[in-house]
């Protein structure tokens, strides 16, 4: 009896024995023939440049004539028409320029009592006398103003027109009345010490002043050079936070239209790639937000090593209407078809290619054309159509390859496996 027993331990231990080393085996080809895979799809793929874009608008900075505090009457980004009240100057000291402009206006005013052929002084000769003028929407502005005794307006619109024509003495073509009118407007904001600033323009409101207003400029924007566009560092003032202001300030700005340029400066090899007169998609990614709009490349101006590039655009103005400096990415090509990770890419006899897991999980090596490819992601070709039954084929040195086609299985790491091979 104690030898059966002793029998029957040595057969457990064995059999124990080769199970375990059965498992042992299975656990080791498992692991060994276990590979990381990526099922193709389709995808699409971007050329892009990458680069800073600085943004030139139609924009006219306006000053404070006289020191005081600010009563504030519009927001930021307002849309405003030309004559709308911004905000008021409240001044403990008289403007020398609302004086000198009274002064215009009384040698207006002795002139006309002195010479009594001239016009009796009503607003219908006023009007009839400037409808001769270019200005049509100023005369219609001055008219209303009258009509609604807004002299304030009136007066603005006025100075505006003869700042344009140049004349000596800009009041001397109104009338009497017109010129009593603007003197007792002008004398109760001497005497309230309140300056009214008024929008000289239609167009977009900002009280963000970053300096750089004068340094790129919407009448030089064709003429600018990669040298006239190096970068400035500059510090963004928001007026809209200051409470008072000295003579010679800035106040506001007033962007006109909805048009921009940017100018952009690329090596010359890359402006190559573009023409004048094409559009060009252009990606704006402002505070992590991209956004995709088109553009039209007005003008390349080239350089030695670099070029700048004049484009114009009609859209996100309203996201763009307070920047200066904006990152961008230029697409130069856009590819469409089979998207795979680049890592997978193998070269064999010469021809690149991946390794196809098929159903039977024997590897296969499948050439590929690629159409674009970047870091990380590849757009192979679909290749031309054979039948249901058969893969789609591309050429390769007048050679006919079947290739890979989409939820085809791929080895991520091809230096890991042979041709063949049995894979799990």
């Amino acid at each position: 009896m104690a030898k059966k027993s002793k029998r029957n331990f040595g057969f457990k231990n064995f059999l124990f024995s080769f199970v375990a080393v059965i498992i042992a085996i299975y656990v080791f080809q498992s692991k060994s023939d276990a590979v990381d895979i990526m099922i193709v799809e389709k995808g699409t793929l971007e050329n892009i440049i990458e680069t800073k874009g600085i943004v030139v608008k139609d924009e006219k900075v306006y000053s404070s004539t006289v020191d005081g505090n600010i009563t504030f009457h519009q927001e930021e980004g307002a849309k405003v028409n030309q004559g709308l009240l911004i905000e008021d100057i409240n001044s403990s000291s008289n403007s020398s320029e609302i004086k000198a402009q009274l002064s215009q206006i009384e040698e207006a005013i002795n002139k006309k009592t002195e010479n009594s052929s001239e016009n009796n002084g009503n607003s219908d000769s006023l009007v009839a006398n400037a409808t001769t003028n270019e200005n049509n929407d100023e005369i219609q502005d001055i008219q209303n103003s009258i009509i609604n005794k807004n002299y304030e307006n009136m007066y603005e619109t006025v100075s505006n027109i003869n700042a344009d024509k140049n004349l000596e003495n800009p009041y001397h073509e109104y009338t009497l009345t017109q010129l009593s009118n603007m003197k007792k407007n002008l004398t109760n904001s001497l005497n309230t010490n309140k300056v009214p600033c008024y929008s000289l323009r239609a167009g977009i409101l900002s009280y963000k002043i970053d300096g750089l207003e004068n340094v790129y400029t919407f009448d030089n924007i064709y003429n600018m050079m990669p040298n006239n566009t190096v970068l400035n560092e500059y510090t963004i003032t928001d007026m809209k936070q200051v409470s008072s202001v000295k003579s010679g300030d800035s106040l506001y700005k007033i962007i006109r239209n909805f048009n921009y340029y940017m100018a952009v400066t690329l090596s010359n090899d890359f402006a190559k790639l573009f023409e004048e007169k094409k559009y060009i998609k252009v990606r704006v990614v402002n505070e992590g937000v991209a956004n995709d709009i088109w553009g039209y490349i007005e003008k390349i101006n080239y350089g030695s090593d670099q070029s700048t590039l004049i484009l114009y655009f009609d859209d996100f103005f309203n996201v763009i209407y307070d920047k200066r400096y904006v990152d961008l990415q230029l697409i130069t090509d856009l590819h469409e078809g089979l998207k795979i990770e680049t890592k997978s890419l193998v070269d064999k006899d010469g021809i690149k290619g991946v390794y196809v897991k098929d159903a039977s999980n024997i590897v296969k090596f499948m050439p590929v054309k690629i159409l674009g490819e970047d870091a990380n992601t590849a757009i192979v070709s679909e290749g031309s159509y054979v039948s249901e039954k058969q893969r789609n084929t591309i050429d390769i040195n007048d050679k006919k390859y079947e290739t890979i086609k989409i939820y085809d299985n791929i080895i991520l790491r091809p230096d890991k496996i042979t041709e063949g091979q049995i894979v799990d």
